[in-house]
Formats: C-alpha cells, sequence, structure tokens
C-alpha cells in the first residue's frame, strides 16, 4: 500500500527558504478510509478463480488506485484501515452485485455490526464469489460497495467503484446537458469499440485526423476512470470529476476521512471557512484561522504568499498541519525574515564600522585555524592524534571567537537603530550557538521588545523561549560557551 506521509511544521515550510509542492515529491495527503471485509463461504474459503480473490490481487488495485490519485494530482489517497475474512455471513457467498443485494447487505450489516464488522467511519467494501462485477451507491447512501469477481476495470475496479462514492457518474450515463454532470468530458457511448467512433461523434473526425487538443480531449474520456472502455488503462479524472470528489469528499469529512482537508485557492468567497465551497483564499487566511492543527491543508495549483507572522514553536495554530496540492504544482515564496542591515563594515558610525572590521577579521582567523587544523588531522594515523590536532585548534579559535563577541559589543554601544538590532540579532545567534542561553535570551529579548518587524519578533521570542532545546554540535563534544566560564 502506498501510505508514506510527510508532516510539514511551519518552521520548515515558513522558513529561510520557500515551498515548492509539487506532483513529483512525496507529500502528505488526504486519506480517504476503506474498509475490506471478504466474504467466506460456509468452509471458511475464499472463492479459488477471480480477479480479486487474493490479497496481491487487492493490494493492487489499492496500490493502482493511489498511483491513479497521484498522477492527476489529487488531494486523497485510499487508506485501508482494515482487512478482515468474514465467516459466518456465507448466505452473502454468491451474491450478486445488484441494487437489491448492496441494500440488503447494508442493512444487515448495520442491523448486526459486530457479525458483519460494519464501519461508520470508512466506506465499506464486502467482496465475494459472486460472478458479476460491482456495485457501489452515491451520496447519502455512499458508505458500501460490493464487489464480484469479474469486476475488471483496467487497473482499478475499486477506485472506479469509488468514484461513485465519491458522486462520480459514468461517462457515458446521460444525465443532463453535460452528460455526466462535467462539461469537460466528450460525449462517450459505452458500445464504443474505438476513439475513430468517439472522434466522429464529437467532432466529425476520425481520431488521426485531430488535432493535439482535440485528441486530448478524446484521450481524456476514453481512458477516464469512470469509462466503460477498458481496452485501454483508464487512468485520468477531468477537473470537473476531480472537483465532485473534493465536494463530496469534504461534506463527507466527518466519516470518510482520517484528516480533514482546508482548502486554500484563489478565488472569492463571502465567509470563507476552509471547506472546498468556501476557501481561504490566502495561506495567510489559512493560517491565521486557528484551525489547521491536525489537518490538511490543500492548496490549489497556484502560487502563494506566506503568513505575514511566522507560526512557529508549541501551541502555534500551524503546528502539525499537513500539506498538499491539487491540479498542479503550488509554491509558497521564501520568506524574509526582517529587514536589517548586514554590512556594518561600512557603517556611518565610525566606531560601528571599525569594531565590525576587526570583528570580521577574528572570526577569519577562527576558520582559518580549524580548516588547517582539519586538512592536518586526516594526514594523522591515530584517532587520539586526530583529536588532540583538533583540541588545540580549537582552543586557539574560541580565544578569536571570544575576542569577536566582545568587538560586537563595543560596537552595540555606539549603534542605533536598525544596525543595533542587527547587532543584537547576532550577538543572540551566536550566544545561542555556544550554548550560553542565559545571553542569548538576553539578546532575543532586546530585539523581540524593540522591533516592530513581526516576523522578527516572533523568532526573537521563539528562540528565547527555546534556546538550548536542540544542542549544537560543538555542545556534544562539552565544549564551554563563548561568554560564559563554565565549570
Amino acid at each position: 500500500m502506498m501510505n508514506s506521509k510527510t508532516t510539514r511544521k511551519w518552521t520548515q515550510i515558513f522558513g529561510v527558504a520557500g515551498l515548492l509542492l509539487a506532483a513529483s515529491t512525496s507529500q502528505a495527503y488526504v486519506d480517504v478510509r476503506v474498509s475490506i471485509k471478504f466474504i467466506l463461504d460456509v468452509n471458511g474459503n475464499r472463492p479459488a478463480f477471480g480477479n480479486l480473490n487474493t490479497d496481491a490481487e487487492i493490494n493492487s488495485e489499492l496500490d493502482w488506485a493511489n498511483a491513479i490519485l497521484s498522477g492527476v494530482i489529487s488531494e486523497f489517497r485510499i487508506s485501508e484501515i482494515q482487512f478482515i475474512e468474514l465467516s459466518g455471513v456465507s448466505q452473502w457467498y454468491n451474491s450478486s452485485a445488484t441494487n437489491t443485494n448492496r441494500d440488503n447487505l447494508r442493512n444487515a450489516a448495520q442491523a448486526d455490526p459486530a457479525t458483519y464488522h460494519w464501519r461508520n467511519d470508512a466506506i465499506n467494501i464486502y467482496i465475494n464469489a459472486g460472478s458479476g462485477s460491482a456495485i457501489s451507491d452515491f451520496p447519502p447512501n455512499n458508505n458500501m460497495i460490493l464487489m464480484n469477481q469479474s469486476c475488471g476495470n483496467t487497473p482499478s475496479c475499486i477506485l472506479h467503484e469509488l468514484g461513485h462514492s465519491f458522486n462520480l457518474l459514468h461517462t457515458h450515463e446521460p444525465c443532463c446537458t453535460n452528460q455526466d454532470y462535467c462539461a469537460d468530458t466528450l460525449q462517450d457511448d459505452s458500445s464504443w469499440t474505438s476513439k475513430d467512433q468517439a472522434a466522429q461523434a464529437n467532432f466529425g473526425l476520425n481520431f488521426n485526423q485531430l488535432n493535439a487538443a482535440q485528441q486530448d480531449q478524446i484521450n481524456l474520456m476514453w481512458n477516464n476512470v469512470m469509462s466503460y472502455h477498458v481496452n485501454e488503462p483508464q487512468l485520468r479524472f477531468s477537473a470537473c470529476q476531480m472537483s465532485r470528489t473534493s465536494s463530496t469528499n469534504d461534506s463527507d469529512r466527518t466519516w470518510m476521512l482520517s484528516k480533514w482537508p482546508v482548502y486554500v485557492m484563489d478565488v472569492f468567497s463571502f465567509f470563507p471557512n476552509g471547506r472546498w465551497g468556501s476557501p481561504y483564499r490566502t495561506v495567510e487566511a489559512a493560517a491565521a484561522s486557528g484551525t489547521l492543527n491536525g489537518r490538511v491543508m490543500v492548496l490549489q495549483q497556484d502560487s502563494y504568499q506566506p503568513p505575514a507572522t511566522v507560526f512557529i514553536g508549541t501551541g502555534s495554530p500551524g503546528d502539525n498541519v499537513e500539506m498538499v496540492t491539487r491540479s498542479g504544482t503550488s509554491t509558497i515564496e521564501a520568506v524574509q525574515l526582517h529587514d536589517l542591515p548586514v554590512d556594518l563594515s561600512k557603517s556611518s558610525t565610525p566606531e560601528v564600522a571599525q569594531n565590525v572590521r576587526e570583528m570580521q577579521t577574528e572570526d577569519t582567523a577562527a576558520r582559518k585555524l580549524m580548516h588547517e587544523a582539519e586538512d592536518a588531522a586526516k594526514g594523522v594515523v591515530t584517532e587520539e592524534a586526530r583529536a588532540a590536532i583538533l583540541r588545540e585548534a580549537e582552543a586557539k579559535a574560541k580565544v578569536h571567537r571570544i575576542r569577536s563577541i566582545a568587538l560586537l559589543q563595543q560596537a552595540e554601544r555606539f549603534a542605533a537603530g536598525k544596525e543595533l538590532l542587527a547587532i543584537q540579532f547576532e550577538l543572540a545567534q551566536r550566544f545561542r550557538d555556544s550554548g550560553n542561553c542565559r545571553e542569548a535570551s538576553h539578546y532575543f529579548d532586546l530585539v523581540a521588545n524593540n522591533t516592530t518587524q513581526e516576523r522578527l519578533k516572533a523568532r526573537a521570542e521563539y528562540e528565547s523561549r527555546n534556546c538550548g532545546l536542540i544542542s549544537p554540535k560543538h555542545l556534544r563534544n562539552k565544549q564551554q560557551s563563548v561568554g560564559d566560564s563554565g565549570d
């Protein structure tokens, strides 16, 4: 089964780099729960033959279902929550897939849920030894499918039947002006055996006479999961079909979905709430809603701006939110954490510029010592000798780092405005990375209390609260903190 997931926190999403959600990468998704029940005969046997009589065949159908959903860039995946061999109800072993048998089996299962392992929180799929195909139902009775052994959609009959559970008609079913309620699927006829017939009916030409766009329209219908043209792989859903699926599954999310979707797309709605019919227009609005925790934010294919406020840390609205794109690649632009000067060696305040230049010299000296030591250690045979070289270099480099700190603090005395904030933020980060959380929190608090930049304030507050929770690599070597006396 395809069940890999990626959980992304706001700290990862809205950091220095932007986020790209693409169909080719492994992302989170919205699980549709299905419960598989195999009805056994009076002797406890499955049928010896058929399209769905082995675990491998059923798992292949489910794997193909998820591969197809991934290919069309749907937010949904099929999640099998249980696989049960159902004994004691052999009266249903040979029942054909008809509306009457489906409804009678549902009634029996709901009347005796323990015996039938009926689930109220999943689509119940009962598989038996009937020689027919399969029968599902439309909302609001979309909680059950009865599958026989001759269901033969290519390559996933289960997904075809789930399509009906998601409120999709066959492409050939005449219902209305748009035939199957979807204007983007062409006129279809289940009796057609060639694409030429479809092309003639829709365009008055044979298939090879059509232009590329027209051929794609024919292919979208012919190779559609909801078509009867099983002579070619049925791998496609139209945009309309995907929208109907999203609408139905969102409406049934309280019982069908493992995690609820929160939709974001650039369309106007009067009362946006993250539902399919009333999506949030921006990531900012979704983040500010306070409803994301434990849910899946679904971004309609587009490019989005990040929230104005960085949501990071325990208890923030974006904790434990998964993200997925639908219909195509979505991007969230990179976040600019703050607007602070960088090259203070050119400060208009002479004392600031001088101290910063001297600090850079000390930093360069420390890096040079460590690089030279690392190169020297490569030529030494024993681990003890290598460790001794690195310890000696680290001790010397630490002297330069301490001087750098002192020079920054000297520059701090003469700085003002954004230059002062930049120096204090740099000091805070250096103390944090050395393990001196007392001084780090002091400087992070100074920044948080004196900036009007929301992202910078949020970041500084977070760093002040969480300093030391994740130790830097050099702390694991028990090295003494910069600016701290140690023991």
